[in-house]
């Protein structure tokens, strides 16, 4: 079936209507639709990327590597920022509002046969659903390969009905700690899940414990672990943009990234292992400097305007937090910062706040679009209850509070719109 014009605004309802993550998790249900579909997820090998933070930023990398060495390359991301289309990249373009529209119509037919006779509970999910459109955008297109970045956890997550070639571990730290467990180790293991019996991993840094765990896991299930640190190693300077990496197969020098953060250079450098794993050899390091060098992550320390300088960023956790302070104090030197800031509520507000705070002068207390957002009053008494000395102001509208910040910087302040990929998502869609 073709989305004619008069159903456009009928799919986008039905897409936003899908719960979200669902009362049950599991594989069956895509399974099931992705067996119904005509397994488009077997039609081309798979690198599948998992972790807390960084995931999206190594999945581009990694898409972009591949494509320099002449795959046809699909790219899995999530979340998106202005549209749902931007979720599956075809060689480092996202698919059109028009062709996913086109996707979600084939597939939504497929669905509602399956959901039929079916309970409340085992309804299929919006992530699943996306999922299984992506699959089978990539076979459409002609993918020899995609990257695929895991939603929530590993184990259980919708992707997981992939059979990877390589996998991909950025980071753990606590987060959907009612899905995943409330432990680190409880969460490495739902991510580490999705390594197969004799399977090739790349691994980014790690706690020792952590890093020791994970080790087990591999050598129980006979695969052959990598970790940055050890096996990959990023060589710079702290003031120095440019860095070198020592790969699993070579090294590549004088690189330097479009994408700012420091923490962007691990990212690369697992990505260029995991590259490497996948092509199992040496890459060309003409074409490594080159796709680091244009490789843009929107959203992660996005600057979306000069004057004032206002930089975008999703950090959403306590680590990605903390890693884009340590940027900032260096991209920015000694600028102070006026933030436009919404968390959510299953988030650790008090902990990101406390990296954030001591950077400010004055914070903007808002409220993004997402049910789960903590209301602007309640953030507000949090931050001022940390005894910093900065001005808190309480705005429930992102785009009046984002107004208001640029008004108020002068040329040595920077406004920082963070705490969660839905702000950043809600002031994207009123940029554009």
């Amino acid at each position: 079936m073709r989305v004619t014009d008069s159903a456009y605004e009928e799919i986008w309802a039905y897409i936003d209507g899908l719960e979200r993550v669902g009362v049950r998790l599991g594989l069956e249900r895509i399974s099931r639709l992705v067996e119904a579909l005509g397994s488009p997820h077997k039609a081309y090998r798979t690198v599948h990327v998992v972790g807390t933070n960084g995931k999206s930023s190594t999945t581009r990398f990694i898409a972009g590597l591949l494509k320099a060495h002449g795959h046809k390359v699909g790219a899995y991301v999530s979340p998106h920022l202005v549209s749902l289309a931007e979720r599956q990249m075809v060689d480092g373009v996202p698919a059109s509002e028009a062709e996913f529209c086109d996707l979600v119509g084939r597939v939504r037919p497929v669905v509602e046969r399956l959901e039929h006779g079916s309970s409340d509970d085992d309804r299929f999910t919006q992530f699943e659903v996306l999922t299984a459109a992506a699959f089978l955008y990539f076979a459409e297109s002609g993918c020899d390969v995609a990257v695929i970045e895991a939603g929530l956890g590993g184990r259980l997550d919708a992707t997981s009905v992939i059979s990877s070639e390589v996998q991909v571990l950025t980071s753990i730290g606590l987060e959907h700690t009612e899905f995943l467990g409330d432990t680190l180790s409880a969460i490495l293991r739902e991510k580490a899940a999705v390594i197969p019996e004799g399977g090739r991993v790349v691994a980014g840094a790690l706690a020792p414990e952590l890093k020791a765990e994970l080790k087990e896991i591999c050598i129980g299930r006979a695969a052959r672990c990598h970790f940055l640190g050890d096996d990959l190693l990023v060589l710079c300077g702290r003031q120095d943009e440019m860095f070198d990496v020592l790969g699993l197969n070579g090294c590549y020098s004088d690189l330097r990234l479009k994408a700012l953060g420091d923490y962007q250079r691990s990212n690369a450098a697992v990505a260029v292992g995991a590259a490497e794993l996948f092509e199992q050899e040496q890459l060309d390091e003409a074409a490594v400097r080159s796709v680091l060098a244009s490789t843009v992550v929107p959203g992660r320390l996005e600057i979306v305007s000069d004057q004032p300088l206002c930089i975008f960023d999703g950090s959403h956790n306590p680590q990605g937090m903390e890693e884009t302070m340590r940027s900032l104090d260096r991209i920015l030197e000694r600028r102070r910062l006026i933030a436009v800031v919404s968390i959510l509520k299953d988030k650790d507000a008090r902990e990101m706040v406390k990296h954030l705070a001591p950077r400010c002068d004055l914070i903007f207390a808002t409220q993004s679009s997402s049910p789960r957002a903590i209301p602007a009053e309640e953030l507000a008494k949090l931050i001022s209850g940390l005894g910093k000395r900065h001005e808190v102001f309480v705005d429930e509208d992102p785009r009046s509070a984002l107004h208001s910040a640029y008004r108020l910087a002068t040329s040595n302040q920077v406004v920082l719109v963070t705490g969660s990929f839905t702000l950043v998502s809600d002031l994207k869609r009123e940029l554009n």
